[in-house]
């Protein structure tokens, strides 16, 4: 976790897309718990992880069309700007303060238990979900924010490109988190957003530790299994820098020696990224996406990706967040979400076929003008 705050301009920036956007949600203030929103609307620096981490060292912000207020951050992570308060022994008492006069609170992870005792508290207090804010101002992203994602998939990438040499026969799955989390280090990265994954992919469903109905067979759970020459290992990594999320996924061969089922997956897994990305333009929607990469699949085969995850999903910070592509939503849904120039996706199809196996990998772009830039090299 980064310990400065902040740079002032990146701060102003997206402070203005969230009043802009509390104001057309009708929001006169918002009340933020979650880490990634918290440091979104302030620019201070809270510990960042799961909702029972986050509930250890909790931490919360307050933002109306003035002010902006920080509860629960030591003072070196809160900008001179932002008014700081401790966390306070009576939350509902605290909050209710600087919320005194807005009536339209859009709040996030907010316990019922403290959403009560605020509403009697302030009494007439009308409580909403802060994502018809949250989500329209944190959807685009600025050119800074861009470049900060660009950065953190690039020291990633480095991070993943030392360890590769690591995979070979014997080695532990587990040992290649720890080769990584190291060269992660190296660079002054150690926010781990996800668990990193390196792990083999089954050849064959029977293998699979779980497979959905009309789903094609998955593993990522990685372990104390020592890899044998030939697997398939399944690569996926997640950290955070200065708060952003930098996510890379590949499929490298143990050994390093690929088949021909490994470059025959490789090579479909191409075909349905650039289908994908033939298609990734301002104005596009999801389902566009969705049903290119069907098609690029090939009608008589499942959907490429592993039930029940997805296609491709925004990101930015915090985390992994909407559009998500490829769920259990449908087309219908997908036919509203509609990409925006500063839009930032991952895509990550995964091709898997019967006593092939399996290739996935990750490829992050940035929606343009006119189409879009990659933010992320290709995979190895």
């Amino acid at each position: 976790m980064s310990t400065s705050t902040d740079p002032a301009p990146l701060r102003a920036a997206r402070l203005a897309r969230l009043r802009a956007a509390m104001a057309a949600a009708g929001h006169e203030a918002l009340l933020l718990t979650a880490a990634g929103g918290v440091r979104y609307a302030t620019g201070a620096v809270a510990v960042h992880g799961d909702a029972s981490l986050e509930s250890v060292w909790p931490a919360a912000a307050v933002v109306t069309a003035r002010k902006t207020y920080v509860f629960g951050i030591d003072a070196e992570h809160v900008p001179g700007d932002v008014e700081m308060h401790p966390w306070p022994a009576a939350p509902a008492s605290a909050f209710a303060d600087v919320l005194a006069g807005a009536r339209r609170v859009g709040v996030d992870r907010l316990p019922l238990a403290l959403a009560a005792a605020l509403v009697r508290a302030l009494p007439g207090l009308d409580l909403s979900g802060a994502e018809t804010s949250t989500l329209p101002a944190r959807r685009r992203k600025t050119a800074e924010e861009i470049a900060i994602l660009r950065e953190a998939q690039r020291m990633n990438e480095a991070a993943v490109a030392q360890v590769l040499p690591a995979i070979v026969p014997g080695r532990r799955e587990i040992e290649l988190t720890g080769h990584f989390l190291a060269a992660m280090a190296e660079q002054g990265v150690t926010a781990c957003h996800v668990e990193p994954i390196w792990c083999a992919i089954p050849r064959r469903a029977a293998d699979a530790p779980w497979t959905f109905a009309g789903g094609v067979a998955y593993r990522e759970l990685t372990g104390d299994r020592g890899l044998a020459r030939g697997d398939q290992v399944m690569i996926d990594t997640g950290m955070l820098h200065r708060g952003y999320m930098s996510d890379v996924g590949c499929t490298w061969t143990c050994g390093g020696e690929t088949t021909t089922a490994d470059r025959t997956l490789r090579a479909r897994w191409q075909v349905i990224v650039d289908a994908v990305l033939a298609r990734c333009r301002p104005g596009a929607t999801a389902a566009e996406l969705h049903r290119a990469a069907l098609m690029a699949n090939g009608p008589d085969r499942p959907p490429p990706w592993p039930v029940p995850l997805y296609l491709a999903h925004g990101i930015g910070l915090g985390g992994v967040e909407p559009p998500f592509i490829g769920t259990d939503l449908g087309l219908e849904a997908e036919e509203q979400m509609v990409l925006e120039p500063g839009m930032v996706l991952l895509l990550e199809p995964y091709a898997w076929e019967e006593g092939l196996g399996g290739y996935r990998a990750e490829h992050m772009i940035a929606i343009t003008d006119d189409g879009f830039e990659s933010l992320s090299g290709p995979p190895p």
